[in-house]
């Protein structure tokens, strides 16, 4: 590689790590600043329980009834998915429940949603549960709320609240 050669290489390496990061940036102030800014689009999706058997079927579909009654849809719950389904990863058009492993995130956090998107539209979505989180009142609503593409809303008694202290039933788009 000659010298004019390496140099355009360098240049065009410093461009894509400005452009990535001007992105990345970009994409963060959007989600901070906005309340829903993902959305599952034209898909209705369908939630998996791949956390286990003594995962509490009735506290889920309170949690899915609370999402209903605020015009989220959602095509089914499947309490006992199976196991070939709940190995795998990524599943398009899913909500899957998951149990938290060993140190998945620190004690203090008790259950965690990520979202996989393309642009602004949800694909997929897996909340992960602390061993047993799933019994405390309103925290499917509040996972279920961030599968549906919510945000956190700093105002007490809002079922997105990110301290589950300071956690209501209550909903609003602020």
């Amino acid at each position: 590689m000659n010298k004019d050669s390496k140099k355009l290489a360098v240049l065009m390496t410093a461009i894509f790590a400005v452009g990535f990061s001007i992105g990345l940036g970009l994409k963060m102030f959007y989600e901070l600043k906005t309340f829903k800014p993902y959305s599952w689009g034209k898909y209705t999706p369908i939630i998996l329980n791949c956390y286990g058997p003594d995962f509490s079927e009735l506290q889920m579909i309170r949690a899915i009834d609370y999402w209903i009654l605020r015009g989220e849809n959602i095509g089914f719950y499947e309490h006992n998915p199976p196991k070939s389904v709940c190995n795998q990863g990524d599943l398009w058009g899913m909500i899957i429940l998951r149990k938290a492993k060993g140190r998945q995130f620190p004690r203090s956090t008790l259950a965690s949603t990520s979202r996989g998107t393309t642009g602004i539209v949800i694909r997929t979505a897996e909340i992960y549960y602390q061993p047993g989180s799933f019994n405390l009142d309103l925290i499917n609503e509040h996972e279920l709320g961030h599968a549906f593409g919510y945000s956190h809303v700093e105002i007490e008694g809002h079922i997105m609240h990110p301290q589950y202290s300071k956690m209501g039933p209550k909903f609003w788009v602020p």
